[in-house]
């Protein structure tokens, strides 16, 4: 019932570089299983990003560490006095803390509900020295912070837990954070995902997530583990570069995940930033999808984690008219090759 479709196209070019000797690229494009979105790969894109997208500058992330920690009011002795509060009607002593995590509310709302979660007192953590604690205590805090929302406002339903990583990902400050929103709407791409499974169980009669989880675990290429009630997987089609996905075996809402759910999540996010440093990068983004009361349809809680580009001077973005208007990714490593990668991580747990 899941179908992995792709297609191939040899294109001819005389290079100018090997003396206009004739060189032929073949380019596959591969679609989403679910939603039908395209990703594109050449192999001979990954000696353009050498070109183009070079190393990460480590005097540059030197002086950007020290700068930034300046004027951080995420740092401890400037977070009480300069982030804000929530109404002790929702959060009872107006923030949120787990562990080193705390969480307010976002000075400048993009949702009903949009909280900022700082996870640690740390100001720059690289990201082999993102441990499974730092991430799972903003994890806690966030659930706290869903509880609460539910417990006051029946209609949000769509959770959508979030992290820019350097300002690469769009992140405004250095300091390690996430975003989380609780809505009564879910954003395109959430909502797109969830309209994609209803049909897809009204059409089979089957459940998406269950059926895709099968289909990999079956043909083991992008398949990496199971960590508890999550399943990791290289999505067929990733809509980022170096795209690593986690799905719950039974769960659809963030609000409902065991205190046990939260330590696998987060130790399978630490494994996947300590390859992302393998591979020579500092900036990522991840989304954590959710959708209250959601038996039956398909639907399970899901993580999305993506690297973004290298931090050096004049550095060019990664999303370019190809992401943001055509809405395909460009792939650089195999899917089938990341999965590989990180098979032996999760094994050692």
């Amino acid at each position: 019932m899941i179908r992995f479709e792709s297609s191939e196209s040899k294109v001819v070019i005389l290079n100018p570089f090997k003396g206009f000797a004739e060189e032929i690229c073949v380019v596959q494009v591969r679609k989403d299983p679910l939603l039908g979105d395209t990703s594109v790969y050449n192999p001979t894109v990954r000696e353009k990003m050498k070109f183009f997208f070079r190393d990460c500058d480590e005097e540059l992330i030197a002086n950007l560490i020290e700068d930034s920690a300046k004027t951080c009011i995420f740092c401890e002795g400037k977070l009480e006095s300069s982030t804000p509060q929530y109404p002790r009607s929702l959060a009872a002593e107006g923030r949120i803390k787990a562990g080193e995590a705390v969480l307010f509310p976002n000075l400048y709302p993009v949702g009903k509900y949009h909280a900022v979660i700082v996870l640690t007192k740390v100001h720059f953590v690289r990201l082999s020295e993102f441990r499974p604690e730092i991430i799972s205590d903003g994890f806690s805090a966030a659930q706290q912070f869903v509880s609460d929302v539910y417990a006051q406002d029946q209609e949000a339903g769509f959770v959508a837990v979030n992290a820019n990583y350097l300002f690469p990902a769009g992140a405004t400050f250095v300091h390690p954070h996430l975003q989380m929103l609780v809505t009564p709407i879910a954003y395109s791409y959430h909502d797109r995902i969830i309209q994609a499974c209803r049909l897809y169980h009204k059409r089979t009669g089957s459940e998406y997530y269950p059926d895709l989880v099968a289909e990999e675990k079956l043909a083991g290429s992008r398949y990496i583990a199971q960590s508890g009630g999550w399943h990791w997987l290289a999505p067929y089609s990733p809509t980022g570069v170096n795209e690593i996905n986690a799905v719950h075996e039974s769960e659809s809402d963030f609000g409902t995940l065991t205190h046990q759910d939260l330590i696998a999540l987060a130790t399978g996010i630490s494994k996947v930033l300590a390859l992302y440093h393998e591979l020579g990068h500092l900036s990522f983004n991840y989304s954590i999808y959710s959708v209250k009361n959601s038996s039956g349809q398909g639907f399970r809680c899901l993580l999305k984690i993506i690297s973004r580009q290298n931090l050096y001077p004049n550095y060019r973005n990664d999303d370019y008219f190809l992401q943001k208007l055509l809405q395909t990714e460009l792939i650089i490593n195999l899917p089938e090759d990341l999965a590989t990668r990180l098979q032996k991580s999760f094994q050692e747990t």
